[in-house]
């Protein structure tokens, strides 16, 4: 005869389960966790009467680890049973937590030319196994205080100019850097790249925000600027001809 699960038993060993991985972590932080266990704690702070454990070995079976949970898209995170809106977008915070963290860690950074731009990015975006968009933001003395990320390149995420423009604004920058990656791929700039950088400078340039370079970094080290190619001195001078024309008064 099979047996009959007692729902107030689970609940019990659930909860004594819980109280376990939060003794574990107010005495010995998480050196003694496991990946899956440290999700699983995570998850217990959004669900705290749900047995997180099941929920967090399905995480881990989908994106493989930790690091590959918290850089998945909130949408895709929801696809997994036991992952709501709520717990999806705390795991998408974890990730910009972290590079938050990490920045506030770090001496402070100078970028005066695309050339230092690169040297800047090109660690970061090695070790990347996803693909992302990045956006860096200086001051007038080209000292980066703003680090934002985007999961997905500019082919396959929708970018919100709306979302950038108030990242910059709120932090008072005079000049932005845009970088994405193409993994596996060449470089060289899709119409996608093209039409977002062309919109960013459109945009930024009323602001008096400059946009020192738009850098992808493509298979085996291979990098595409932006500047280097002259399209943004371009694009700036499509701009300047459009703000002096009729149709720009007109237009605003």
């Amino acid at each position: 005869m099979a047996k009959v699960k007692d729902p107030d038993v689970d609940k019990q060993i659930h909860a004594g389960r819980r109280e376990k991985l939060r003794r574990l972590f107010c005495e010995h932080g998480l050196d003694t966790f496991n990946e899956t266990q440290v999700l699983e704690y995570a998850l217990g702070l959004t669900q705290p009467r749900v047995d997180t454990n099941p929920t967090a070995h399905r995480l881990m079976n989908t994106f493989g680890s930790l690091i590959g949970v918290i850089e998945a898209h909130p949408e895709k995170l929801q696809q997994i049973d036991g992952v709501g809106p709520s717990a999806a977008v705390f795991l998408s915070f974890l990730r910009q937590f972290l590079t938050y963290a990490a920045h506030l860690q770090k001496p402070t950074v100078q970028i005066k030319s695309p050339g230092d731009a690169l040297g800047f990015l090109e660690g970061v975006m090695k070790t990347l196994s996803v693909e992302h968009f990045f956006l860096v933001a200086l001051d007038k003395n080209g000292r980066v205080i703003l680090q934002d990320i985007f999961q997905g390149n500019l082919d396959k995420v929708d970018i919100d100019t709306r979302e950038i423009v108030d990242a910059v604004l709120r932090r008072k920058a005079s000049s932005v850097i845009f970088a994405h990656n193409h993994l596996g791929a060449s470089p060289s700039p899709s119409d996608a790249d093209v039409r977002m950088t062309r919109r960013l400078v459109n945009v930024l340039l009323p602001l008096d925000i400059g946009v020192m370079d738009h850098i992808i970094f493509g298979e085996g080290g291979e990098t595409y600027s932006f500047a280097a190619q002259n399209l943004l001195d371009v694009f700036k001078r499509e701009h300047a001809a459009f703000a002096g024309s009729r149709d720009y008064e007109d237009y605003i």
